[in-house]
């Protein structure tokens, strides 16, 4: 069941990210960037994830990656307050596609290493990091 919220978390993120992604004009620049910070916040994730054979490692994982997430956040927050009407657009321009792209490459790997996760799921260090990382995707609503 936590491996399906954090799935839904996931799938959240991703749909900002595709919201920011969706300007126009001069906004390209800032939304590239933000898309790029996400996909290495991922990436880092999904390899330590890939890698982790204990419970200790999968909580690590988990921590590093609220807390990249966190951090992100309100730059996140402040673009789509910025543009609120960029939520509404159904695909990203051309010239974002390839970002596009490879977030939902990306986005694969994630959801793959999350499932990981859920063998270590009753280690109190791993319930502890799920709980900093739903804490840090509530920012990114």
């Amino acid at each position: 069941m936590k491996a399906l919220k954090m799935t839904a978390r996931l799938a959240l993120v991703l749909g900002i990210v595709v919201a920011v992604a969706c300007g126009g004009g001069g906004k390209y620049a800032q939304a590239k960037k933000l898309i790029n910070q996400q996909i290495d916040i991922m990436t880092d994730y999904a390899d330590a994830m890939e890698k982790a054979d204990n419970a200790q490692k999968a909580a690590a994982a988990i921590n590093d990656y609220a807390a990249a997430t966190a951090a992100l956040a309100p730059e996140m927050k402040k673009f789509q307050e910025q543009y609120p009407e960029l939520k509404d657009q159904a695909e990203p321009p051309v010239e974002l596609k390839p970002e596009m792209e490879k977030m939902q490459q990306v986005m694969g790997r994630l959801i793959s290493a999350s499932m990981k996760s859920a063998q270590y799921m009753m280690d109190p260090a791993v319930q502890e990091a799920q709980k900093k990382l739903g804490e840090a995707m509530s920012g990114n609503k």
